[in-house]
């Protein structure tokens, strides 16, 4: 149990060494968990949209994904 604490002591050590994290990559995480975090949860509901999809009616609406 030890050496498993340790571990995440380290690897809690490396993340912060990037901290804080610059606007850029800050705002590439959002995107990133916004759609994949909404494209797994409806995935899960029996949604059938990809991925992709799911960033266009995000993105632009679902009039624009109608229309594609």
């Amino acid at each position: 149990m030890k050496e498993m604490l340790d571990k995440i002591d380290r690897l809690q050590q490396e993340i912060n060494k990037h901290r804080p994290l610059d606007e850029p990559m800050l705002s590439q995480f959002k995107a990133y968990y916004r759609i994949g975090l909404t494209y797994s949860s409806n995935a899960l509901e029996g949604n059938s949209l990809t991925e992709t999809e799911t960033k266009v009616v995000l993105e632009d609406g679902l009039q624009s994904a109608v229309n594609r």
